[in-house]
């Protein structure tokens, strides 16, 4: 993918055009995926270490793990164009406005969007692959296109922009692509209840995800 230097940037900081409309598929059984760069049993290693922290070398929870399947699982990477507009606090005849960019990644399996840095990160690296062709199962994720975009604008609003500026704005989506990252699903159990975990092998799943452009968790309130 193009990185955020080619995008074409306006003066007053939004991106006017940011690539060409895509789709998951081009061609046939040809999709968009995320790189994988780890080994099972890194990727592994590294979820359970997630998921069972311990306190002074003891694990404080022990699950039983009870299932594993390779899994290809869906995502979209959006990005928005928006502006916000209120009255000025303590002098209602001025007016704050700003505009700007945000990006979010959002999956499909969970529902839940994630706030992307794209300034510091630039887009998501990925790479075509014919899926249909490789091991895993294709997950089919929660939700259809209208769920997940509307989902995602709202955490935008709520999430971001009322926290930033303490007024929802207008958006317009200016890019919209699915993707797939390739993962271990694992099944956990712990006492009567059963919990699935994804150990990602992309890049952002070896290193902290926070530290990698996926910010904090956008909760649909």
């Amino acid at each position: 993918m193009k990185q955020l230097k080619n995008y074409k940037e306006q003066r007053d900081g939004t991106l006017a055009v940011i690539m060409n409309d895509r789709t998951s598929k081009n061609e046939a059984g040809v999709v968009y995926v995320t790189e994988s760069v780890a080994t099972k049993d890194a990727a592994l290693d590294a979820k359970m270490k997630q998921v069972e922290p311990k306190l002074l070398g003891i694990k404080m929870v022990n699950y039983h793990r009870s299932g594993l399947r390779k899994v290809w699982v869906p995502y979209y990477f959006l990005v928005y164009n928006y502006e916000v507009s209120r009255n000025v606090f303590f002098n209602k005849s001025d007016t704050f406005k700003r505009k700007g960019t945000v990006a979010v990644v959002y999956d499909v399996n969970e529902m839940h969007a994630s706030h992307y840095d794209l300034i510091a990160e630039g887009e998501i690296p990925m790479v075509k692959k014919n899926i249909e062709q490789t091991d895993g199962e294709i997950m089919p994720g929660g939700g259809n296109a209208e769920e997940v975009m509307a989902n995602a604008e709202r955490s935008i609003q709520r999430q971001i922009l009322w926290k930033a500026y303490k007024t929802e704005g207008e958006l317009r989506q200016v890019q919209a692509v699915k993707f797939y990252r390739e993962a271990w699903e694992i099944t956990l159990n712990y006492k009567d209840r059963v919990y699935k975990k994804y150990a990602y092998l992309d890049r952002y799943g070896v290193h902290n995800e926070r530290a990698r452009g996926l910010k904090a968790r956008l909760d649909n309130m």
